[in-house]
């Protein structure tokens, strides 16, 4: 009797599993990462924010709409702020002050029942919240070496896209049962996070030469033109990326006809997408040139939006959040990774901190500048404009891949792991 042997091979898999690609990365990144999900969990604010204006201090639209603008620029201004104190103060203390100091505000927010007293306090709270930002993307700098760092962003964006799906979900249900909580959970979670930064993550901070700083004013971001482009390119993108939040909803409720929970599923896809496949991806894209990358994600982000107008079915729009999804996970840890790779490392985050800015900017500019051309021109005009953005960009991004993106001219670049980050490994913070 002929005996039949099976032979069974272990399933390689094209993209390796997310979970799998964090434990390849340090124990600082590890923690900074679960820190950032646990943050994220309890990001109840400013979803709720204008609810709780309105509903419960019963402030009129005009008077909202102003206390909300302040939170913005206050944002705006922490994050800038946020970069210079990374670079002078230390990742470290800027993190703490950061992280304690929001937490404790956002707490005193759920406790306080005055307007007069409740808006000073959000606006300052605009001012710190944000602080962290720059810090926390410069600690991935200092610790992992340039081949690594793509990736670290990616897992520092899954963590807060992830814990923000699930903490928009949790937000619901506090909002239904006290708008209090969701300060008091915000501030929880975000002191939750500065426990895990005391506790276990020491200074990154690389140490910096007398000459290097004697030069420091001489290397200002703003002087720096290859930076300058880049910061173009993130702007035109972020003006482009920010309509999924601004003109589609009004495309796929108002022209489509399609009730408000179907946009809401529709972009929730965009965060689970993320949490699943953005770290596997920009591991498996390790080998291949970034800026090449990040220009095919930007004309695929293009595209898509460009094509919104098409057609007016649901499947039609699930298909454009898959393709400018895509496009977000091929394009933002690139640049990320090259910006970082770029910039001196004394002023990493100024870098840094003007890159993350821009979005703030794109932002507050994507409904004053598109929300009426797309009254004027409707969906089947105002769509296709989007090329306009992604075009250049992509463009531009092949350039700089060329002239800028090489070995001899990445100031902050590092072959290897650098010397701290084995330490740092080993070694929680005292």
């Amino acid at each position: 009797m002929r005996r039949i042997v099976l032979i069974v091979t272990p399933y390689a898999p094209m993209m390796p599993h997310p979970l799998r690609v964090l434990r390849t990365l340090p124990a600082p990144v590890r923690l900074l990462v679960t820190g950032s999900f646990v943050n994220k969990l309890g990001t109840f604010i400013i979803p709720y924010l204008t609810l709780v204006l309105r509903k419960d201090f019963h402030l009129e639209d005009a008077a909202a709409a102003r206390l909300l603008l302040a939170y913005g620029a206050g944002s705006l201004v922490s994050i800038v702020v946020g970069g210079v104190l990374t670079d002078h103060l230390g990742r470290r203390l800027t993190l703490l002050l950061s992280l304690l100091g929001s937490g404790a505000i956002a707490v005193t927010l759920g406790l306080v029942s005055a307007i007069r007293v409740f808006a000073p306090l959000l606006v300052l709270l605009g001012f710190v919240a944000d602080l962290y930002r720059p810090a926390a993307s410069a600690i991935i700098g200092d610790v992992l070496p340039s081949s690594q760092r793509a990736t670290g962003f990616a897992a520092l964006r899954t963590a807060v896209n992830l814990g923000f799906a699930v903490g928009m979900s949790l937000g619901g249900f506090l909002a239904d049962w006290s708008w209090r909580l969701l300060f008091i959970g915000d501030g929880v979670t975000t002191l939750l996070y500065g426990a895990v930064v005391y506790l276990f993550i020491a200074e990154t901070r690389p140490a910096v030469p007398p000459a290097a700083r004697a030069a420091d004013a001489v290397g200002s971001p703003w002087r720096d033109a290859v930076f300058v482009q880049v910061l173009l390119v993130s702007l035109l993108f972020s003006l482009m990326f920010f309509s999924h939040i601004t003109e589609l909803p009004l495309t796929i409720t108002l022209s489509a006809g399609y009730p408000a929970r179907l946009y809401g599923l529709l972009v929730a896809v965009n965060g689970l997408l993320i949490a699943v496949f953005e770290m596997s991806v920009v591991e498996r894209l390790r080998p291949m040139r970034r800026l090449r990358v990040a220009a095919l994600g930007t004309l695929l982000t293009g595209l898509a939006f460009s094509s919104v107008g098409v057609a007016r079915h649901w499947t039609w729009f699930l298909l454009v959040v898959v393709a400018y999804t895509a496009g977000e996970i091929l394009t933002t840890p690139q640049k990320m990774a090259f910006v970082t790779d770029w910039a001196p490392p004394e002023a990493r985050g100024r870098y840094l901190s003007f890159y993350q800015a821009t979005w703030s900017i794109a932002m507050g500019l994507n409904p004053v500048l598109f929300l009426p051309l797309r009254t004027r021109l409707g969906d089947a005009a105002f769509w296709p404009l989007m090329m306009l953005l992604a075009a250049p960009s992509a463009l531009l991004l092949l350039r700089l891949d060329r002239v800028a993106d090489r070995p001899e001219k990445l100031r902050g670049a590092t072959d290897t792991k650098p010397p701290l980050a084995a330490a740092l490994a080993a070694e929680p913070a005292s």
